[in-house]
C-alpha cells in the first residue's frame, strides 16, 4: 500500500474512533450481535471451553446454544490478554474492539486497491482505496467495536476476489480455497457467493479451456480447510447434529463428495468440454444429493424448521434478512448506490476494455450482478455487493479523470467533476434526492426524529440498561434486542435475545408478553423469571400491544398489573420494571 494510503487509513481510523467513542467506552458495539460477542469473549477468556459456544446466561439454567465460531474471538482474545496487564480488562476490551475492525478495514481497502490497480492502473488503485473508506455499506461493518463476524466476511470476500486476478494458479487456488473455507466456517451467509466463485472457476475450466490447476487447488484447499476447521472446532465431530445455519456433518460429507470428484478431475481430465461438464455435474449432484439426504430441512432454507410463532413475531421483523423492498427507502437507496454505480461503470467501460482484459472484466461484472441480485433478495449482503462494485467504479473515475485533464471546454470539465463525485459517493446523493422528491422518504426520516422515537432509543441504550445492575441478581425477560445489553452490563440472566438457536426460550419470551396474564404467569413460574423489563416505545413491545390487546403486555402498558407482578421504579431512561411476587 502506498504511503499516502497508509496516511489516509490512519486519518480515517482517527475519525472513526472519534465518532465511535461512545460505543468504544461502553464496549457495546453497534447492535446486539456485537454485545453478545463481547459477552462470549469474556466467557471464553474466563475459561469456557473452545468447543462450547453455549451462552449460559441465556435461557438459564440450560443455556442458549449459539452457532458462532470461536475463530472470530481469537484476535480479540489475543489483544485483550496482551493489553489487560497494561490498561486493565476494560481498557483491553476497548483496544481489541477498536484495533481488530480497523485492521480489517485497512486490509479490505488494500486488497480492493490491488484489484483496481491490476485492471485499471495506479490512479484506479488509489481511487479504490479512497472509495472503500467512504462507502457506508463497507465502513459500517468495519468501524471500531464492530466485533461480530460481518467484517471478517468482507475480508474473506475481498481476498477471494483478489485471487481471481493472480497469475499463479497454484497460489491463487490455495489462497481462494482458504478464504472461502474460513468465510463459510464463520458464516454460511457466504455460501451463495462462494458457489458463484466456484461456478465461475468451473465455467472457465469447462468452456474457456483454462488449465484446471486453479480450480483443482481451490477445491482441494477448500475441502482440506473446511474439514480442518470443522474438526478443530467441533468436539462431537461427525456425530454432531445437523444444522442449516453453520457447517455441519451433512455439509462436510457434501464438500468431501464434490471435492473428491473435482480436485482430481481438474488436474487429469483432457480439454474436452463435455467431459469436464460431466465431472462438474457429477460433483454438484453428489453434493446436493448428500445434503438433501442428510439434512432435508436445509433444502427449504436455514430457518425452515423455526417455530411458526417465533417466525411470525420475530424473524419477519429482522429487516436485514428481508429483500430490499422491505427496507426503509432512504436506507436502501443509500446503500444500494455503489452497486448501482458499479453497473453503470461497467456499461461505460465496456467499449474501452482492452482485448486481453475482457475476461477479467467479465468475471468482475458477473460477480457484481450476482451479488447485487443477492443483496436485493437478502439485504444483509449489501456490503459484499458494494465490495464487488468498488474496483469497477474506481476504474471509471480514473478514466474520467484522465479525460478531464485533457478536456479544454469548461462546461464539460465541470460535468466530469460532478460525475466523478457522484460515482465516488453515489448513495449520499441518491438518498438526498429521494428525501427531496419523495414524501414517503421524508416522512420516514421525520418519524425517526420524533420525540417518541428518540425516547425509545434512549430507553434501549446500553447506558440506560446498565442501571438494571442495581437490582439483585435476576432472571429477566426483556425485549429481544435489549437482552444482550443486560448480559453485557449486568450480572443478570435473560430468557431470550434475538438469536434463533435459543428457539424454545424465544417462544416462551413471546408467549409471556402476548398471552393473557393467567397463561403468562404459568410460563413465568416454569421458567423461573424474576423480573419483567420493557421500553414501552420499543417496536417489539408496540407489536405485542397491537396484535394481542388481551395479552399481558397490552395490560401492563395500560397500567393494569396483575397481583403477581409488583411495579418497581423506572430504571435508566424510562425502563419499566416489574418484580414477580
Amino acid at each position: 500500500m502506498p504511503r499516502w494510503a497508509v496516511v489516509a487509513w490512519f486519518g480515517l481510523s482517527a475519525i472513526l474512533i472519534y465518532s465511535s467513542w461512545g460505543s468504544i467506552v461502553s464496549r457495546a458495539g453497534w447492535d446486539p450481535d456485537d454485545q453478545l460477542r463481547m459477552v462470549q469473549l469474556r466467557d471464553f477468556l474466563a475459561g469456557q471451553s473452545w468447543f462450547d459456544n453455549t451462552q449460559y446466561r441465556l435461557n438459564a439454567p440450560e443455556g442458549g446454544p449459539m452457532h458462532w465460531s470461536r475463530l472470530i474471538e481469537l484476535p480479540l482474545a489475543a489483544l485483550v490478554l496482551l493489553f489487560a496487564p497494561i490498561v486493565g480488562q476494560a481498557g483491553a476490551e476497548m483496544v481489541a474492539g477498536t484495533v481488530v475492525p480497523l485492521l480489517c478495514f485497512g486490509l479490505v481497502a488494500y486488497v480492493l486497491g490491488r484489484v483496481a490497480l491490476r485492471l485499471g492502473g495506479p490512479m484506479a488503485g488509489g481511487v479504490a482505496v479512497v472509495m472503500t473508506m467512504v462507502s457506508p455499506a463497507i465502513s459500517m461493518q468495519l468501524r471500531p467495536m464492530r466485533i461480530d463476524h460481518h467484517g471478517w466476511q468482507l475480508v474473506c470476500a475481498a481476498l477471494a476476489l483478489w485471487t481471481l486476478f493472480w497469475p499463479s494458479a497454484r497460489k491463487a487456488g490455495i489462497a481462494m480455497g482458504l478464504a472461502l473455507a474460513v468465510w463459510l466456517h464463520i458464516s454460511l451467509e457466504g455460501a451463495p457467493v462462494a458457489a458463484a466463485l466456484f461456478g465461475l472457476l468451473g465455467w472457465r475450466w469447462a468452456f474457456s479451456g483454462e488449465d484446471g490447476r486453479r480450480l483443482g487447488y481451490t477445491v482441494g484447499t477448500f475441502l482440506a480447510g473446511s474439514v480442518g476447521l470443522f474438526f478443530g472446532t467441533q468436539l462431537a465431530g461427525l456425530s454432531a447434529a445437523n444444522y442449516c445455519d453453520t457447517i455441519s456433518p451433512a455439509h462436510i460429507f457434501a464438500i468431501v463428495a464434490a471435492g473428491a470428484v473435482i480436485a482430481p478431475s481438474a488436474f487429469a481430465l483432457p480439454a474436452n468440454r463435455w467431459t469436464r461438464l460431466a465431472a462438474l455435474a457429477v460433483a454438484g449432484s453428489a453434493a446436493l444429493g448428500i445434503l438433501v439426504w442428510q439434512a432435508p430441512m436445509c433444502a427449504q432454507g436455514a430457518f425452515s424448521t423455526m417455530d411458526p410463532v417465533v417466525r411470525d413475531y420475530w424473524y419477519v421483523r429482522v429487516n436485514e434478512g428481508m429483500p430490499v423492498w422491505h427496507q426503509k427507502p432512504a436506507i436502501a437507496l443509500s446503500l444500494m448506490g455503489v452497486p448501482v454505480a458499479g453497473g453503470v461503470a461497467l456499461l461505460l467501460l465496456a467499449r474501452t476494455i482492452a482485448e486481453d482484459r475482457r475476461a477479467d472484466f467479465a468475471n468482475l461484472g458477473f460477480l457484481l450482478v450476482f451479488s447485487a441480485l443477492l443483496a436485493a433478495l437478502v439485504f444483509r449482503t449489501i456490503s459484499v455487493a458494494t465490495l464487488m462494485a468498488v474496483p469497477l467504479v474506481a476504474i471509471a473515475i480514473a478514466r474520467l479523470f484522465a479525460r478531464y485533464r485533457t478536456e479544454a471546454r469548461p462546461v464539460r470539465r465541470v460535468g466530469m467533476v460532478a460525475a466523478m463525485i457522484l460515482l465516488l459517493m453515489p448513495g449520499v446523493f441518491i438518498a438526498q434526492a429521494a428525501s427531496l422528491l419523495s414524501r414517503k422518504v421524508a416522512a420516514e426520516a421525520a418519524a425517526d426524529r420524533q420525540p417518541s422515537a428518540l425516547a425509545a432509543e434512549k430507553c434501549e441504550s446500553v447506558e440506560s440498561v446498565a442501571a438494571l445492575a442495581a437490582l439483585p441478581k435476576a432472571n429477566i425477560i426483556a425485549p429481544f434486542d435489549i437482552g444482550p445489553s443486560i448480559l453485557l452490563t449486568t450480572p443478570h440472566s435473560v430468557l431470550a435475545s434475538s438469536h434463533h438457536r435459543n428457539e424454545k426460550g424465544m417462544r416462551a419470551h413471546i408467549d409471556i408478553y402476548r398471552l393473557p396474564e393467567a397463561e403468562s404467569r404459568a410460563i413465568v413460574r416454569r421458567r423461573k423469571v424474576t423480573h419483567i423489563v420493557a421500553c414501552p416505545g420499543e417496536a417489539e413491545m408496540k407489536g405485542y400491544a397491537k396484535r394481542n390487546p388481551g395479552g399481558l403486555w397490552a395490560q401492563l402498558v395500560k397500567g393494569k398489573s396483575p397481583d403477581w407482578l409488583e411495579p418497581m421504579p423506572d430504571r435508566g431512561e424510562g425502563l419499566k420494571v416489574w418484580r414477580v411476587r
